[in-house]
């Protein structure tokens, strides 16, 4: 079976997956809760959102398409959490920068577009609401689950020797872009938010990257085009193979990540991106 008929397969039977599946074990919240996670509408595949949860902030990153159907991410990255709500609210920005490929990168500009909002009901639980340029979203969404997933808690300790490398990364003398990383298992599903040549908002997705015997983590790398972000019904997204990502960690909070995507290769050092006192570990 081709790795394109493969990820198929894979969606497919996370959208048939029992409930219990789909939400994950919803551990109970307290004040070391970590909303870091992968979430998703599971009869809406296609597009996700991310979430970083440091101190009584998140970062939230969210996939889908623009008006044109291709991809587009949009960047929330500050909510300010409300004390003991466990909801979190902010600017939604949306940006261009360089193409993923330029030596040496250069600055990246961000637009205002909306806000948003997330409500944690449990931790594997939640209610997202957007405005994206005068259009109001909110989905119910769940953590999505293709493995073991283990619990994340916010430490203030360095995470050198955490071997689960569920967070955001990102090369601290490139701002702009950054690829989130979801860990189950042996298994990583990454997400790379980048530039296109055209300097417009570019993301693909590694969602089977499997431990290989010398340490690494490596699989096929995707692109997807889909329908408008406020389409409804949601309409399945057209999948297309465009390279491999291969991630080599050095120490728990380090790693190289080397990609190809339509035959350019890009090499990048990157660390977990850390913007307060209280980051997430996952076992």
């Amino acid at each position: 079976m081709s790795r394109l008929l493969r990820l198929i397969a894979f969606l497919a039977c996370l959208a048939a997956a029992p409930a219990h599946a789909q939400y994950g074990p919803e551990y109970p919240i307290g004040d070391d809760t970590s909303y870091t996670a992968l979430w998703w509408v599971p009869a809406e595949s296609g597009w996700g959102l991310n979430t970083n949860h440091q101190g009584d902030i998140v970062f939230a990153t969210l996939f889908t398409y623009a008006p044109d159907g291709q991809p587009m991410w949009l960047v929330a990255p500050r909510l300010d959490g409300i004390p003991g709500e466990n909801y979190f609210t902010g600017t939604l920005y949306r940006t261009t920068g360089p193409p993923f490929n330029q030596v040496p990168w250069s600055e990246f500009s961000a637009t205002v577009v909306g806000s948003m909002s997330i409500q944690f009901y449990t931790s594997a639980l939640a209610m997202v609401s957007y405005t994206f340029d005068g259009t109001t979203m909110s989905k119910t969404i769940v953590r999505q689950v293709f493995g073991a997933v283990p619990e994340c808690v916010k430490e203030e300790s360095s995470r050198a020797n955490v071997a689960n490398y569920q967070d955001l990364w990102w090369n601290p003398a490139e701002s702009g872009w950054g690829i989130n990383m979801v860990q189950q298992g042996t298994i990583i599903f990454a997400t790379l938010f980048t530039y296109a040549p055209s300097g417009r908002d570019l993301w693909v997705v590694g969602p089977e990257l499997n431990r290989q015997l010398d340490g690494t983590y490596e699989g096929a790398l995707y692109t997807t085009s889909g329908t408008t972000f406020d389409a409804s019904p949601w309409i399945p997204v057209s999948v297309a193979e465009v390279g491999t990502m291969n991630l080599r960690f050095t120490a728990g909070n380090r790693a190289t990540l080397t990609y190809t995507l339509n035959g350019v290769q890009v090499t990048k050092s990157i660390e977990r991106q850390v913007f307060a006192a209280a980051a997430p570990a996952c076992r």
